[in-house]
């Protein structure tokens, strides 16, 4: 699990810049507060300091509960200030697919990405002729991203990729307060495979 949380770690870190401009009231994953301070997340609450296994400031705790499976979670820290909630797991088929339908329910899927090329269901939608061809593209990139070793979901709350936003970059531009994220990401393989869930906040003007 130390080698799995290291991975995580080291890909929250290059995306902790991307949680800027977020109210400082947003829950991103149960009672976990956007903005909350570290000093919050204490021994006696069964927090313990990773920051040196993950490479960048976190508390981390074992065993908690999302949608019946158990993960390690991380709480990843800018000014000691929480900006990520992050899951992780070993990869399990059965814990991924319920973790990946956990989202799809409560949030929008809006792109996917197998580590070198994005898809982007806003792009998709505008270049696909009808429902038909949206639908076979996407699930022929799903099927082939998921068997890479590498491959991330992107889910955003209260969003309709059938919008007249071009893109996804562009929506999130355009959003006057910042969006609660989820990456769901699959790593590695073999025995360092791993399931890693980031809450976070991204876009907004404020």
């Amino acid at each position: 699990m130390a080698r799995t949380i290291v991975s995580a770690g080291t890909t929250l870190a290059m995306l902790l810049g991307m949680c800027a401009a977020a109210a400082a009231q947003d829950n991103l994953f149960k009672d976990f507060t956007y903005g909350s301070p570290q000093k919050a997340y204490t021994a006696a609450k069964g927090f313990y300091d990773c920051t040196e296994y993950v490479g960048a400031a976190a508390m981390c705790k074992d065993d908690v509960d999302f949608n019946g499976e158990k993960f390690s979670l991380a709480l990843f820290f800018s000014d000691a200030k929480l900006t990520t909630v992050s899951l992780v797991s070993r990869f399990d088929q059965d814990l991924y697919a319920s973790a990946l339908g956990a989202l799809r329910q409560s949030l929008t899927l809006v792109a996917m990405s197998d580590g070198k090329t994005q898809l982007d269901l806003f792009e998709l939608k505008w270049r696909s002729p009808d429902q038909e061809d949206y639908a076979a593209r996407l699930s022929s990139y799903e099927r082939a991203g998921a068997k890479s070793g590498d491959f991330t979901y992107t889910f955003l709350e209260g969003v309709d990729v059938r919008s007249n936003y071009p893109s996804m970059s562009a929506m999130l531009s355009a959003s006057v307060r910042s969006i609660r994220a989820a990456e769901l990401l699959l790593t590695g393989q073999g025995e360092d495979a791993g399931v890693v869930i980031n809450f976070s906040r991204q876009g907004g003007r404020r």
